[in-house]
């Protein structure tokens, strides 16, 4: 039994002995928090009463936006007066006679300006 004692003394002695590894590293600072992200404002609540916005509120877009906004009021015309059918081609003529409206009349309901390019456009 002397014999295993020992070895285990032995043992403990050199481990005591030993020198110490290398401490862990430290742990990576935490990640900086993600830029707060601007909403999209499209994807904000704005509700439109689309037959009461003006011509001026029309006008006063962007361009892209006026245009989208022309190519819905189209869209909304046509439906109204119940033409399932609309020319391609004439497109262009009816948003530049109702924004031509817009600009005579800009206290005018946007869609009244564009229903009165369709009347007048013999459509």
């Amino acid at each position: 039994m002397n014999g295993k004692a020992a070895v285990v003394l032995l043992s403990a002695v050199l481990f005591a002995c030993a020198p110490a590894g290398t401490p862990a590293p430290p742990p990576p600072p935490p990640a900086p928090a993600p830029a707060p992200v601007a909403e999209d404002p499209m994807s904000q609540h704005h509700i439109v009463t689309i037959r009461a916005v003006s011509c001026r509120a029309l006008l006063g877009l962007a361009e892209d936006d006026r245009a989208s906004a022309s190519m819905f009021y189209i869209g909304y015309t046509a439906e109204r007066r119940r033409q399932a059918k609309i020319d391609v081609a004439e497109v262009s003529g009816l948003e530049a006679a109702a924004l031509g409206y817009c600009v005579v009349y800009p206290n005018w309901p946007a869609a009244t300006a564009f229903n009165k390019a369709f009347i007048d456009n013999g459509r």
